[in-house]
């Protein structure tokens, strides 16, 4: 405002002169005025400065009841309590008949499973006998230690009672000698050959590594391989996978007839595998051994001194939408008190860890 003004005089002769009339002793030549100065004195910011020393409060741990919880939560948290624990209202029903919020999950045998999902499947209801029964399986994937976790597996079984599911697996076959190699022919697979041919085909792209569900190779074939090591990763033949074997017959016979399944990862110590039974049109009987066998082979990956594998067994038949839950302790090791060589369980350990 003060500049302003001071402008407006220099500017304006007339105003200029009534000032230095009315105001002679406080008027300067150059139009600035000292009582302008005096009205509106140049003021200098001077920043406090603060001597006091800051200190940093401590950190406190914080207890896990202590922490601020919101009142929605609380009262969604208690109400949801309250209604699990207040419908069970026993832990069997008696009749066959029952509403199932008021009891908890039941649990059956195989077979009995197995004989409700026929039920379901007759041809006066879904007819679906036709249809397949899988597992739906919850594998424990802890260890001793707290930071150790079992990977997920992938393996391949051969079941007593074989039944068509799916279509038939792409196998490569690599084999040296002219006896395998005309063994190899006969049985048909997609690619076969010695590792200097394949490695070439490989390399000009006829073809491709990610194209084969199983790579099966003898041991004459091995030290070749392993410059293409990276192409096959987890599908690399390894003896111990049952893959590198002078048995070209036997490995086929595996690969080519069994069933190979694979879990999948939920969290770092839960795992989640689908396994296909068979037919509701097979007997009972038969479903109950493909169904021992397949927890005999799939207990196999974890010790059962770190405690069951399989924590729960949901069998389903789609489109049936009734599952049924199995009494997982009676079929799986490690929920039963076994007895096992402090020995054994320490080189258990280690190669689960490995």
């Amino acid at each position: 405002m003060a500049a302003s003004f001071t402008k407006s005089i220099i500017t304006n002769p007339g105003l200029k002169s009534t000032l230095s009339k009315l105001l002679p002793a406080n008027y300067s030549n150059d139009g600035s005025t000292k009582f302008l100065t005096a009205l509106y004195p140049a003021v200098t910011q001077v920043r406090h400065k603060n001597n006091k020393q800051r200190v940093r409060a401590p950190n406190v741990d914080v207890k896990k009841e202590d922490k601020f919880t919101p009142k929605n939560a609380k009262k969604k948290v208690l109400s949801e309590v309250v209604e699990e624990t207040s419908s069970i209202i026993a832990e069997k029903p008696i009749d066959n008949v029952w509403i199932t919020k008021l009891f908890p999950k039941q649990h059956f045998s195989i077979e009995e499973t197995i004989k409700r999902h026929k039920a379901f499947a007759q041809p006066s209801m879904l007819n679906n006998l036709k249809g397949i029964v899988y597992l739906d399986m919850k594998l424990n994937c802890t260890t001793k230690k707290s930071t150790k976790f079992i990977s997920p597996i992938r393996s391949t079984v051969r079941l007593p009672y074989e039944f068509p599911f799916g279509s038939p697996p792409d196998i490569l076959i690599f084999c040296k000698t002219e006896e395998n190699l005309n063994l190899a022919e006969s049985l048909g697979p997609k690619h076969f050959g010695t590792p200097a041919d394949i490695i070439k085909m490989i390399n000009s792209g006829v073809i491709n590594p990610s194209d084969f569900e199983h790579v099966l190779a003898t041991p004459d074939c091995a030290t070749e391989l392993l410059p293409i090591r990276s192409y096959f990763r987890e599908r690399f033949p390894q003896r111990a996978k049952g893959t590198l074997n002078s048995d070209l017959q036997a490995m086929w016979d595996l690969y080519y007839y069994g069933y190979t399944y694979e879990s999948q990862k939920i969290t770092d110590s839960l795992g989640r595998l689908q396994v296909p039974l068979g037919m509701l049109e097979q007997p009972t009987e038969e479903l109950a051994a493909n169904f021992k066998a397949y927890i005999d082979h799939i207990c196999k990956h974890k010790s059962v001194a770190l405690g069951p594998f399989i924590s729960s067994i949901t069998v389903v038949a789609p489109p049936s939408l009734e599952q049924f839950l199995v009494k997982v302790e009676d079929y799986v090791p490690g929920y039963k008190n076994e007895q096992v060589d402090s020995d054994e369980e320490e080189d258990e350990v280690e190669a689960v860890q490995t």
